[in-house]
């Protein structure tokens, strides 16, 4: 997790804190929360995302109710989360504002493929790398292949990223990113291909065999990819 020197404890409590509000799906306290945490300078905008909402957005357990989270408590829990990450974007933009001020690293494309329904850690990473300077535009779940070369060609993307929660959608993640190769060579662009998702964990070599450039799974690992490619010329 990237945080600021001494913010990791912070991560933890305000997770802590979090976690019960989340549990009783009380979207108005969750979103409080996380604007209060942000305003008072509790937690970065890079901990409440990778040390608070992530993490929260992965727990199988009701501790309120004392069961396994059920599919529906589970949409019900994203919802609230996606609630709270829009709240948050006027503050991770002049967090983004504050650091490289108004120059931009080129425009992105996050997407994921066709049948994958589960788009909330896209949405989290569309945003830490609008965090890395990228101007992003977030396609979401479920994009058929010919829309996302369409949207590809259309952004004129310095990367596209795709993100992967379940394994069983590798297959069509796979065709996804041979076509954006296929088309990359004819075109004799240079749009990078960046894998995430669990259905990767820290698996590189996963990756790179269904064709992508490299794996980006959180801001380290985007910060390092940003931080390797040139500011455009203007």
């Amino acid at each position: 997790m990237a945080t600021q020197p001494g913010l990791e404890g912070q991560a933890e409590d305000a997770y802590a804190r979090f976690l019960p509000l989340l549990d009783a799906e009380d979207k108005e306290a969750c979103v409080d929360f996380a604007l209060s945490a942000r305003k008072t300078g509790a937690i970065d905008i890079v901990a409440l995302y990778e040390g608070v909402l992530g993490p929260a957005a992965r727990e199988s357990f009701s501790f309120l109710r004392q069961h396994a989270v059920t599919i529906w408590e589970e949409h019900v829990r994203t919802s609230i989360i996606r609630t709270v990450i829009e709240c948050c974007y006027p503050q991770l933009m002049q967090a983004r504002r504050a650091a490289i001020g108004d120059k931009t690293r080129g425009h992105a494309v996050i997407v994921c493929p066709p049948e994958e329904y589960h788009e909330l850690g896209a949405r989290m990473a569309a945003d830490l790398f609008t965090l890395c300077g990228f101007d992003v535009t977030f396609v979401g779940a479920n994009t058929p292949q010919k829309d996302i070369l369409e949207a590809v060609g259309c952004v004129h993307a310095a990367f596209v990223g795709v993100s992967v929660s379940a394994k069983y959608n590798l297959i069509a993640a796979r065709r996804t990113i041979q076509q954006m190769v296929e088309l990359r060579g004819a075109s004799g662009g240079e749009c990078r291909i960046v894998a995430g998702g669990q259905a990767f964990g820290s698996d590189v070599s996963l990756a790179t065999s269904l064709g992508a450039d490299l794996l980006a799974q959180n801001y380290d690992d985007m910060r390092r990819f940003a931080e390797g490619l040139p500011w455009p010329s203007r």
